[in-house]
């Protein structure tokens, strides 16, 4: 028996999301050593794991796709999944909330070994079965079984519980399933499957080797469930005109607003139902992308976009798309890995506009300077330390200057807009610190148009976290809010500052119109759409003095949203948002 000593025990994990067609798929893989005490030896080791005098070395890993066979998905004649791999078809809601297919074992049956996607098909394909003799005492052992289907789990398959045995090799490891047809399709970490892969299984094989000796430390195999297909392309969405009236006429360009879902919020605890695939990035930011790109916009307003996909695939995507962008996140520090933070992207079509200026707003910094410039609190004191503790929470604005680049020759006051870009805080127990963060950027707004001339356009879009009877709707909408309104008089506790001045205070001097209010005679029923809450956060705000909305785009009805899921997001709309989106005419409606 070895010696207790330094025995260690090596455990190799491996795990790949559900694949779908044109989304990249990116291994889990890791290798990891335990110390082992007197209470482990005797226990039996877990499947991919051995034991070792030593910890594991320093290793690198190398992976090999596999394509396997076509074969039936369900037995059931009139089931949709027989010929259809679409993401809406194979999600938790399509099979009735059931991640496990089926299988028949019953010798008794003429459904004997048929395998079925959910128990709906097994219950349908029953009503037809025939009885069949029993040929044999095995036959008696009938019965229906689960076997690991399609649902959001991933089965392991193959591979050697401890590395591989002496003499083999890594070519060997896979060998030839049973029923034969795979097929080796990549070699490299990454694999993006392809319309071949479609309505069949992968198989990735990862070996750890060290990365001093290239000796073979362990290896492991893992099967995925069906390739599903590229998500249907979105929806068309409509446009409504507006009653136009008044001024004459300038350029018209196109704005959309969308909080898009930032992964580190796309948790299966925060939306358990829909489909740990269907909440990946990789998934749901071809679908955003696409629906973003389906409506050609000349400026596009996002929010809740994650720091490194803004780096690695929002703006390259964007770029070639014909676009170009800033971005600015949040001012708190990244959760966990570098980049794991969220912020607004603001992006604007090459061919249409040019960037004039660009700037950011952080109302953390905002917090700061009204505390010592304008209350004149001590940066020490308690009372500036609560004001500063109630204030910052991180959230941020854009503020970007555009000009057309085929300007009106006749009035040069036409040439130009100003886009301002921002997200609130989102916490609804902090209505005061919303109407603070609208106040101040409505204030920073002010002093930056009036600088370069009232004439400038501007539009302030985002996601407010504030419904249309909040002081916040108010004040856009009315330049004032109400003394008496209970979002000015929150009760803060006896500890908790209070960070509003006076109501008569708190105002602003743009004429601002919402575009959506302006063309719907309402706003929408809802642009947020989760289990939890179903209301209007998101906005489209204008001056109206010099700009006016030509059209906007109905939000889906409940009926539409609610197609493919129980609540957004769902497989077919891949935010928990609903993308805002209107046609703006710059107006000139001076002497």
């Amino acid at each position: 028996m070895p010696s207790k000593e330094g025995l260690y025990s090596w455990h190799l994990s491996l795990r790949v999301d559900r694949p779908v067609e044109g989304c990249t798929m990116r291994p889990h893989a890791y290798m990891y050593g335990k110390k082992l005490d007197d209470r482990d030896l005797e226990k039996p080791l877990a499947p991919h794991s051995k034991k070792c005098r030593e910890p594991p070395p320093n290793h690198e890993f190398s992976y090999r796709w596999f394509r396997g066979p076509r074969h039936e998905p369900c037995a059931y004649e009139s089931c949709p999944r027989r010929t259809s791999f679409s993401p809406h078809d194979w999600s938790m809601h399509a099979l009735g909330g059931s991640g496990c297919s089926l299988q028949c074992m019953s010798n008794q049956s003429s459904l004997n070994r048929c395998i079925f996607c959910n128990s709906r098909c097994f219950i349908e394909a029953w009503k037809t079965q025939k009885t069949v003799a029993i040929a044999g005492l095995e036959e008696a052992k009938g019965g229906i079984g689960a076997t690991n289907g399609s649902g959001n789990s991933i089965s392991s398959t193959g591979g050697l519980s401890g590395g591989y045995p002496s003499g083999s090799s890594l070519n060997e490891s896979v060998g030839e399933p049973e029923g034969g047809g795979w097929v080796e399709v990549c070699r490299d970490q990454v694999y993006i499957p392809t319309a071949d892969d479609t309505g069949r299984k992968l198989k990735l094989e990862a070996a750890a080797y060290s990365s001093e000796t290239g000796e073979l430390l362990m290896h492991r195999v893992v099967e995925t469930d069906l390739v599903l297909s590229r998500a249907p392309d979105p929806a068309k969405r409509s446009l409504v005109a507006a009653k136009i009236g008044g001024g004459s006429g300038g350029a018209r360009f196109r704005i959309v607003t969308y909080n898009v879902l930032a992964e580190i919020y796309a948790t299966q605890q925060q939306y358990p139902y829909c489909d740990f695939w269907a909440l990946s990035w990789d998934y749901r930011f071809q679908n955003i992308l696409r629906e973003i790109l389906d409506v050609s916009p000349d400026v596009v307003c996002l929010q809740e976009v994650q720091a490194d996909y803004y780096e690695n695939q929002f703006y390259a995507a964007m770029s070639e798309a014909g676009y170009e962008g800033v971005y600015k996140q949040k001012t708190r520090q990244s959760m966990g890995l570098a980049g794991k933070v969220d912020g607004c992207a603001l992006f604007w079509k090459r061919t249409k506009f040019h960037l004039v200026e660009s700037y950011s707003i952080e109302f953390n910094e905002l917090a700061q300077r009204h505390a010592s410039q304008v209350l004149g609190m001590n940066p020490r004191s308690e009372e500036c330390v609560s004001y500063l503790n109630r204030l910052s929470k991180d959230n941020v604005a854009q503020l970007v200057v555009l000009e057309l680049v085929q300007p009106s020759r006749s009035n040069r006051d036409l040439n130009q807009v100003c886009i301002a870009n921002t997200h609130l805080y989102s916490n609804k127990d902090f209505p005061d610190v919303k109407l603070w963060q609208t106040w101040q950027l409505l204030q920073e707004l002010e002093n930056f148009v009036l600088s370069r001339g009232s004439s400038l356009p501007l539009m302030i879009c985002g996601d407010f976290n504030s419904t249309p009877d909040t002081a916040v709707y108010d004040l856009l909408s009315h330049q004032a809010v109400h003394p008496g309104h209970p979002d000015v008089n929150v009760n803060t506790g006896d500890d908790g500052p209070n960070v509003l001045p006076d109501a008569i205070s708190i105002t602003h001097s743009f004429q601002l119109g919402s575009a959506y209010q302006t063309v719907m005679g309402e706003e929408p029923k809802q642009t947020n759409f989760t289990k939890q809450f179903k209301g209007v956060l998101d906005y489209m705000w204008y001056s109206s003095q010099n700009l006016r909305p030509l059209s906007a785009a109905p939000i889906p009805d409940e009926s539409v949203l609610l197609r493919n899921g129980t609540a957004l997001p769902s497989t077919e709309y891949s935010s928990d948002h609903l993308m805002m989106i209107s046609d703006m005419q710059i107006i000139n409606n001076g002497p």
